[in-house]
């Protein structure tokens, strides 16, 4: 159980970021939480750092979150291992490099 405030669960839908510069986001269920900070980290994603935690269904991994920081993108939410995760799985694959040992 987290020591933040908390709101109940706001199951799976979209999301908004109302006020400029963003000062609060719309859940599903249309509660309002307010954003403390806003990391401008990505230009495809947000990261925001909520007031209270917020009880969800990330929209990437489908899995169960209580969080106070929230990732949005294209308007869902998303927990923070899989907003930290967008780099590793959205990145154009490594070049592949033969190995010396193995062209003998």
């Amino acid at each position: 159980m987290s020591i933040a405030p908390q709101i109940s669960s706001v199951g799976t839908g979209p999301t908004h970021v109302v006020g400029e510069p963003a000062h609060a986001i719309v859940l599903p269920d249309d509660t309002t939480v307010e954003i403390l900070s806003s990391y401008p980290v990505r230009p495809d994603a947000d990261l925001h750092s909520l007031a209270c935690a917020v009880e969800f269904a990330c929209a990437r991994c489908r899995e169960h979150c209580e969080a106070t920081l929230v990732g949005v993108r294209d308007g869902w939410l998303l927990c923070p291992s899989c907003y930290a995760a967008l780099d590793v799985s959205d990145a154009a694959p490594a070049p592949r490099v033969p190995d010396a040992r193995s062209a003998a």
